[in-house]
């Protein structure tokens, strides 16, 4: 009984392998590329409108294509399906068969440039899944979206260029990218914020550094760049990312986001017509470094991802009351408790010089008019009398003991540079175009003792070793 029943499943087991042997042995004996090449050669010899054409038709050798690039080390097999790529009789013929569009190969000649250069995919391949990537995790870089793909032609050409020869969404989205002022938290080449990863090399970042877990569809590098676009915290819930986009400006900048390949092409494969050179105006910097948070710095916004005030760094009434060494105090060294970061060349990659540039930008609108001087030194002020006022008028906005933080209207107070003078004048007169109101005569009253008093608390915190 025993041994009639291992025969049986010996048998099977025999039968199931060779069915699997003829399976393989029948897909490498025709493989799906020799059906795509012979329809490829009888639609020609069909097509054909005189009998040269026909004959070189007919001569056409259905094999394995292979296209192996010295300068690159690198072998491609993709014409093995994509015969009529370079054909203008294919046209109008649907893909595999269709000729490449536009006329980029005529600059890109395939025996030098290949195809996965550009198009990624993995090229020894010879079969549609995985040549082109898509969905296999075990290979990194997928054959990239049409709509993308104009990313590869930086890998060779300057912005300017590719704004009028073929790549205007690349160039597009690297204009978008200073506009929204996205080095205001990320660094590029070392230089940019610190609230951010940074972003060079993130086209050639493996499968596994991003967290496909909420991406829609295909999981790949590109689906992630463009849905984190969309939606931030949807696909990275830690993350503080302020994107308010259109489609069309997320697609623009993911376009972007793959130009940041760590592979560089061979001198003889670059051509160059512009030398991009980066905007060192003050203006040019404040968009690219500064925009992101600040808006155009006339009016100070409670932001909702990040919890807290954005201060009106352009506003009059601040200008006012601040100097140009305090301005760039503030900009090379950050402000501790808050998303500013410091911008000096060791931080964040800006010299003095552009710095400099930034400040004037910012202050550029001063009114000639200074604010009244409060003269808060000569007045002698009582902390704890100032630490009752504190609680009661100012609490509510800046925090317990001036911190500030997450969902309160008000800064931190605990900027030890901030000087017993600036802060006196701040709370008398307030600031116009932010919730900071005038506490002083012209408002809610507070007389030049109490707002001593408080000035002197707020200081004693800063010092405050605990």
């Amino acid at each position: 009984m025993n041994s009639r029943f291992y025969l049986s499943l010996m048998l099977i087991s025999s039968l199931v392998l060779m069915a699997f042997l003829a399976i393989a042995f029948n897909r490498e004996m025709t493989p799906v590329w020799k059906d795509y090449q012979t329809e490829y050669k009888e639609t020609l010899i069909k097509n054909a409108k005189d009998d040269g054409t026909r004959e070189r038709a007919e001569k056409i050798q259905v094999g394995l294509q292979q296209i192996y690039i010295k300068a690159l080390n690198k072998s491609d097999r993709c014409t093995s399906c994509h015969a009529g790529v370079e054909n203008p009789l294919m046209a109008a013929a649907e893909v595999p068969y269709k000729q490449h569009s536009g006329n980029y190969l005529k600059n890109h000649p395939l025996p030098k440039f290949g195809c996965t250069l550009c198009h990624r995919g993995q090229g020894r391949a010879l079969n549609i899944a995985e040549a082109h990537g898509e969905e296999h995790q075990h290979w990194d870089f997928p054959i990239v979206p049409a709509k993308y793909i104009q990313s590869s032609c930086a890998s060779c050409h300057d912005y300017k260029m590719l704004e009028t020869e073929g790549g205007e969404k690349v160039a597009k989205g690297e204009k978008l990218f200073r506009e929204k002022g996205c080095l205001g938290c990320h660094k590029l080449n070392g230089v940019g914020g610190a609230l951010g990863k940074d972003i060079a090399g993130i086209a050639n970042k493996a499968y596994y550094y991003f967290s496909m877990a909420a991406v829609v569809g295909e999981r790949n590098m590109y689906s992630w760049i463009k849905q984190h676009f969309d939606d931030p915290r949807k696909i990275v819930p830690e993350s503080q990312m302020r994107a308010f986009l259109t489609d069309e400006e997320a697609d623009l900048l993911t376009t972007y986001m793959l130009t940041f390949r760590t592979d560089e092409m061979p001198r003889s494969y670059r051509l160059i017509k512009n030398i991009d050179k980066v905007a060192t105006d003050g203006k040019s910097m404040y968009t690219a470094y500064c925009s992101a948070c600040h808006s155009d710095g006339k009016t100070s916004v409670y932001d909702e991802i990040f919890a807290r005030t954005i201060p009106a760094i352009r506003n009059p009434s601040f200008l006012k009351t601040i100097s140009n060494s305090e301005l760039k105090r503030i900009v090379k060294e950050g402000r501790k408790g808050t998303q500013m970061t410091a911008w000096k060349s060791e931080a964040a990659g800006l010299t003095e010089k552009q710095i400099d540039e930034i400040v004037k930008y910012v202050a550029k609108d001063r009114p000639s008019e200074k604010s009244r001087p409060f003269n808060v030194a000569k007045i002698k002020s009582d902390i704890e009398r100032g630490a009752e006022i504190y609680n009661n008028r100012c609490a509510l906005c800046h925090g317990e003991e001036g911190k500030g933080g997450e969902n309160l209207l008000g800064m931190t107070l605990r900027d030890s540079a901030l000087s017993p003078e600036f802060i006196a004048i701040t709370v008398r007169d307030g600031r116009k175009g932010t919730p900071m109101v005038p506490f002083g005569n012209g408002g809610i009253g507070l007389s030049n003792q109490e707002i001593a008093d408080t000035v002197a608390y707020v200081k004693n915190l800063t010092n405050d070793k605990k």
